[in-house]
Parts: C-alpha cells; structure tokens; sequence
C-alpha cells in the first residue's frame, strides 16, 4: 500500500503544470485579423535577438498577401517590425497571383545561409484565364533581406507560350 501511495506522488510531481519567467515575461502583440502570431520562430543575428512572427492574413480585408514581424528580444520596448517581405516576393518572368498567397504561414530557419524561409502557399500562377496555386517560398538573410524567391512547382518559361495560345503546356 505504502509504494502504491509513493508512485502516485511521483506520477503528480512529474506531471504537476509551471511557468518560467513570468515576472520577466514580454508580450508582443499584432493585428489578430491578420492572424499575427500563426508561426513564430526564435532567431539570432548580429544585431541581436528576436522572434519572428507570421502574419499570413496581412493586408485584411483587400487582400492577404502576408508578412512576417521582427520583435525584438533584447530591447526593453516591445514592439514589432514589419519586414514587407511581401512585396519584394517575386519570381521573375512569371504572371503572378499574390492577392491571398498568405506568406508567413510557415517560418523555418535555414542553417545554410543563417536565414530564414517563409512561405505562402496561396501564392499562384497565372496562365491565360487559369490560375495554379503552387506555392511560393522566399529565402531570407540574417540582415533580414530576400536573398531569393522560389515555387519549385512553377512553370518556368510558360509566359511566352501562355501569351500565345492563352494555354500553359
């Protein structure tokens, strides 16, 4: 009886909720119709500390193109940084549909450029009347610049074919 009673204490220590560093605690806050905060991701540059977050609806209502934030970790103030990543997401020599792509949706280090990639995968291409929405991701520096844009589902060279005979291929 008596080991019956000490394992059911062991089992409630271990399982028993906490909280670490509520006193110290920053809260960022966003535009919750922009669905701020769907991803977050911790991430360290030369300039600092900070944690990224995704805001794939920004832009609501006109369109949803999405973003992702900058927020400081280090400083006292707590406010955060658009990045208008979604304006320079692009792939060249391609019609482009961005209105909804919602970028931001995915956040995701990468280890070999020290960035990060963000995704939207709403983000589609157009070919004479029709629309694919294959998705694009965007390769993002340290300092926080695109270093590239990719949709490894697009269709490369299509524009002039699709201009054409209003028909992808």
């Amino acid at each position: 009886m008596d080991y019956v009673f000490i394992f059911f204490i062991g089992i409630l220590n271990c399982c028993m909720a906490y909280n670490v560093g509520l006193l110290e605690a920053k809260i960022f806050s966003g535009p919750s119709s922009e669905q701020f905060g769907y991803a977050v991701q911790q991430f360290i540059n030369p300039k600092g500390n900070w944690l990224l977050v995704g805001s794939p609806w920004s832009g609501f209502p006109e369109n949803r193109m999405g973003d992702v934030y900058k927020c400081p970790i280090d400083l006292s103030a707590a406010t955060c940084e658009k990045l208008n990543l979604e304006t320079a997401t692009s792939i060249p020599n391609v019609t482009e549909m961005k209105t909804n792509m919602s970028l931001g949706l995915t956040l995701t280090r990468n280890m070999g450029t020290g960035g990060f990639l963000t995704c939207g995968p709403l983000w589609a291409q157009q070919c004479g009347s029709q629309y694919y929405a294959t998705g694009v991701c965007s390769d993002v520096s340290p300092d926080f610049q695109i270093l590239t844009s990719f949709a490894p589902a697009a269709q490369s060279g299509v524009n002039s074919v699709c201009q054409q005979t209003k028909s992808c291929i």
